[in-house]
C-alpha cells in the first residue's frame, strides 16, 4: 500500500514539475530547438518596432521583421501545446479507485491530496492547451499582446492612436484588414477550443452520474466521490461556456475589443 501511494504522489509531484517547466522555463527551449530570441525583451523590441513599419505600409503581407517573429512565437506556442499534452496523463481514474478503497485515514489524506493536485494540474494543464493552440493558430494577435501598449514607446503610441481612430471612424487600411482578420481568427479559435471543452465536460458528468447510479446505496464513499466529480464539471461547464460565449461575441463584432486592446493592451 505504501508502494502504491509513494507512486501516485510521486507522478502528481512529477506532473507538476513539468508544468513549471511549460510555464517558467520554454522560452530557452524553444529558442534552442528553433533558433530566434535570446530573451523576450529582444522579442518584444522586435514586434514593436517591425509592427509600427507594417502600419505604416501598403502592404496587407507582414514585413519580413514582423513575420519573423510571429513565426518564431507560433513555434513557441507549439512548443508549450506539446508539453501540455504530455502532462494529460491518466491517472485520475486510479487516485479515484485508490481513495474510494483505502481503510485507513492516513492514506485517504496522502491519496486525497495527491488527487487535488491531479485536478489542478488537470485543470491549469488544459487552460495551457488551448490557450496555446490559440495562440499558435493566430500567432500575430498574441504575439502583438508582447508590445508596451500605454507604454513610453512614442511611435508605437502614435500607431495605436491611428488604429483606435481608424476603428471608431470605420476607415480601412491593408494593415487594419490583416489585423482584423487575425483578431477575428484568434477569438473564434477560442470560442470553438472552449465549446469543444464544455462538450467534454458535460460528457464527463454525465458519465459520473450513471456511474453512481450504478453503485448500491450502501457504497456512500464512491457515490460521494461521483457526485463531488459530477459537481465540478457543472462549475467548469459554466465556466468553458462563458468562455466560449464571450469568445463568439468578440469574434462577431471585433472592433471593440481590438480598440480596447490598442488602448492598453486590454
Amino acid at each position: 500500500m505504501t508502494t502504491i501511494r509513494t507512486s501516485l504522489l510521486g507522478r502528481s509531484l512529477a506532473a507538476g514539475l513539468l508544468l513549471l517547466l511549460v510555464l517558467f522555463g520554454i522560452f530557452p527551449l524553444t529558442t534552442t530547438l528553433t533558433g530566434g530570441y535570446p530573451n523576450v525583451g529582444q522579442l518584444s523590441e522586435s514586434i514593436t518596432s517591425n509592427f509600427v513599419v507594417f502600419w505604416h505600409s501598403s502592404d496587407a503581407s507582414l514585413n519580413a521583421g514582423l513575420s519573423a517573429a510571429v513565426d518564431y512565437w507560433a513555434r513557441f506556442h507549439l512548443i508549450k501545446a506539446a508539453l501540455a499534452l504530455v502532462l494529460l496523463v491518466p491517472l485520475g481514474g486510479r487516485l479515484w479507485s485508490a481513495y474510494a478503497n483505502a481503510g485507513r485515514l492516513t492514506r485517504r489524506l496522502a491519496i486525497g491530496a495527491a488527487g487535488l493536485v491531479h485536478a489542478a494540474i488537470t485543470l491549469l494543464t488544459v487552460l495551457i492547451l488551448v490557450a496555446n493552440i490559440q495562440g499558435a493558430i493566430a500567432p500575430l494577435s498574441s504575439a502583438l499582446g508582447l508590445m508596451p501598449l500605454g507604454g513610453g514607446d512614442r511611435a508605437l503610441g502614435r500607431v495605436s492612436q491611428q488604429v483606435q481612430a481608424d476603428l471608431a471612424a470605420g476607415a480601412t487600411s491593408p494593415a487594419l484588414e490583416t489585423l482584423q482578420a487575425d483578431f477575428v481568427r484568434y477569438h473564434a479559435v477560442m470560442a470553438g477550443l472552449s465549446a469543444l471543452v464544455t462538450v467534454l465536460l458535460i460528457g464527463w458528468g454525465v458519465h459520473l452520474l450513471l456511474q453512481r447510479a450504478r453503485l448500491a446505496r450502501v457504497e456512500r464513499r464512491p457515490r460521494r466521490l461521483l457526485l463531488a466529480g459530477a459537481g465540478c464539471a457543472v462549475l467548469l461547464v459554466g465556466f468553458f461556456g462563458l468562455v466560449t460565449l464571450a469568445n463568439v461575441s468578440t469574434a462577431a463584432n471585433p472592433g471593440p475589443a481590438l480598440a480596447g486592446f490598442f488602448a492598453g493592451g486590454l
